[in-house]
C-alpha cells in the first residue's frame, strides 16, 4: 500500500480569517439580538404601542440588510479585516446604548443606524472567512451558524449584565465587541500585494451585479429565505389560530429555538457536502427537500413527536442554500465579491421581507395557513431561477473521500486543508495533491 502524501502551503492552512471572522459575526449577531429583547422595555417606559414597536423593528430590519451592497463595496475597496472589526465595533458601542432607554426621537435614528454595522459585516465577514480554505461554502455555513448562536444568546447576556453592571450597564455591554473589534485588527491577516490586485474592485458600483447573473442569485435567495421567514414570524400565529395556543406556550419558543439551531446545523452539513457534489444538483435537492417539511408543519398538532422531526428537518434545510448561493455570488464577481455578497445576505433578505409582507396581506383574505403554504412553496422557484445560473459556473476540484478523511483528522473539521504532511493509503497508487 502506498501513502497519499497531501502537502499545504502555511497560507492555505491559515484558520485564523475563519475564527475570528466568525466570532465578529456571532458578536455582531448577539448585539442585534438587543432589539427585540428591549421592546418590552420600551413599551413600560417609552409607552410605545404595538404599531410603534413594530414599525421599530422593521427600521432596524431594512438598515440592517438593504444597504448591504453598497457597504459591501467598502469591503472591496478597504479591505475585510477593517470593515468587520468596523461592524463589530459600530453595533456593540450603538447597539449597547438602547439599554439606557433614549428618548423617542433619539431612538428611531440610533436604531436605524446602529443596523448599519449588522449590513456590513455580512458581506465584509463572509469574504473574510473564506480567505485561505478551499472549502468556502463550508467557511461561509461556519460564519452563518455563529451569527445565529450569536442571535440566541444574546437576550440572555443583556438580561445578564441589567442585573449585575448598574450604571456601567452601556460600558460593560459594549465591552465584549470593543475587544474582538480589537482583536480582529491585530490578528486578522489582511490581504497581500498579489491578493489586492488580483481582486481590485471596480472604481463604482456594477450595475450589472443587479442585473446579470448575481441578481438572479439574490432573487433566488430572497425565494429561499422566504419560508424561514414565513416560520419565524407566521408560525406562531398559525398555531394560535389552529391549535388555540396562548401566546406565553412553551411550545411557541421552543418552535422557535428549535427551528434556529437546526438551520445553524443544516447550513454546516451542506457546506460539507458542497466540497463533494455539483453546487446547482446539491441546491436544488437542499430547497425542494425542505418544502413537504415545511407543508407538514401545518398538518401536524405541534404536541406530537412528528411535529419536532418535521420542524428539525424544516430547520435544517431553512437557511441550507445560504452558503452555496453567497458563495456562487463571490465566485461570479471575483472583483466585487463582498458587493456580491451583500446582494445575497442584504439585498435577498430584504427582499424575502417584502415578499412577507405581501404573504401577511393574503393572511387576512385566505387564511394563515393558505398564505404559509405558497410562502413554503417558494423555494421551487428559487431552484428554477439558481439551477441555470449555478450550473454555468465551472467546478472546483472536489477532494476525494481520502482526502477528506484525512483533513478531518488532521485539522478537526476538514474546513481546511491537511497538515504540512499527512499521509494515507491508497491501493498501492501513490498521489500527491
Amino acid at each position: 500500500m502506498a501513502d497519499l502524501s497531501f502537502h499545504a502551503p502555511a497560507a492555505v492552512s491559515e484558520r485564523r480569517p475563519l475564527i475570528l471572522g466568525t466570532l465578529g459575526h456571532t458578536v455582531n449577531d448577539a448585539y442585534t439580538a438587543f432589539v427585540p429583547a428591549l421592546l418590552p422595555m420600551f413599551h413600560l417606559q417609552l409607552g410605545l404601542d404595538a404599531a410603534t414597536l413594530a414599525a421599530l423593528v422593521a427600521v432596524f430590519a431594512i438598515s440592517a440588510s438593504l444597504p448591504g451592497p453598497l457597504l459591501g463595496r467598502l469591503s472591496d475597496r478597504f479591505g475585510e479585516v477593517s470593515v468587520t472589526a468596523g461592524s463589530v465595533l459600530f453595533s456593540a458601542v450603538l447597539l449597547s446604548l438602547l439599554a439606557v432607554v433614549p428618548t423617542v426621537p433619539l431612538l428611531f435614528p440610533l436604531v436605524a443606524v446602529a443596523g448599519l454595522g449588522s449590513a456590513a459585516i455580512h458581506p465584509a465577514g463572509s469574504m473574510l472567512v473564506r480567505r485561505g480554505t478551499t472549502r468556502p461554502e463550508l467557511a461561509v455555513a461556519v460564519f452563518a451558524a455563529g451569527g445565529m448562536l450569536g442571535y440566541a444568546a444574546g437576550p440572555s447576556l443583556l438580561l445578564a449584565a441589567r442585573d449585575l453592571a448598574g450604571p456601567a450597564l452601556p460600558f460593560v455591554l459594549s465591552l465584549p465587541g470593543i475587544l474582538v473589534a480589537v482583536a480582529l485588527i491585530a490578528f486578522a491577516p489582511r490581504r497581500g500585494q498579489s491578493d489586492a490586485s488580483e481582486t481590485e474592485a471596480v472604481r463604482r458600483f456594477d450595475r450589472t451585479l443587479v442585473f446579470g447573473p448575481v441578481g438572479v442569485v439574490a432573487l433566488a435567495a430572497a425565494l429561499a429565505f422566504l419560508p424561514a421567514t414565513a416560520v419565524l414570524n407566521g408560525l406562531p400565529l398559525f398555531l394560535m389560530e389552529r391549535h388555540g395556543l396562548l401566546d406565553t406556550d412553551p411550545a411557541i419558543a421552543g418552535t422557535l429555538g428549535t427551528f434556529s439551531l437546526a438551520a445553524a446545523a443544516g447550513g454546516i452539513g451542506v457546506g460539507i457536502l458542497a466540497g463533494h457534489l455539483r453546487h446547482s444538483w446539491l441546491l436544488a435537492g437542499v430547497l425542494t427537500a425542505g418544502v413537504p417539511a415545511f407543508l407538514g408543519l401545518l398538518w401536524i398538532s405541534p404536541a406530537t413527536t412528528g411535529f419536532a422531526v418535521l420542524l428539525s428537518v424544516a430547520g435544517a434545510l431553512s437557511y441550507a442554500a445560504t452558503p452555496i448561493l453567497v458563495v456562487a455570488a463571490q465566485d461570479l464577481a471575483p472583483r466585487s465579491g463582498a458587493t456580491a455578497s451583500g446582494m445575497v445576505f442584504g439585498l435577498g433578505s430584504a427582499l424575502a421581507g417584502l415578499l412577507y409582507f405581501g404573504i401577511g396581506a393574503l393572511q387576512v383574505q385566505i387564511g394563515v395557513g393558505s398564505a404559509l403554504s405558497l410562502a413554503f412553496v417558494a423555494p421551487i422557484l428559487s431552484v428554477a431561477l439558481a439551477f441555470p445560473v449555478l450550473s454555468g459556473i465551472p467546478s472546483r476540484p472536489s477532494a476525494s473521500l481520502g482526502e477528506t478523511l484525512c483533513a478531518c483528522a488532521a485539522r478537526g473539521a476538514g474546513i481546511v486543508p491537511c497538515a504540512a504532511v499527512c499521509t494515507h493509503t491508497c491501493n498501492g497508487v501513490s498521489l500527491n495533491a
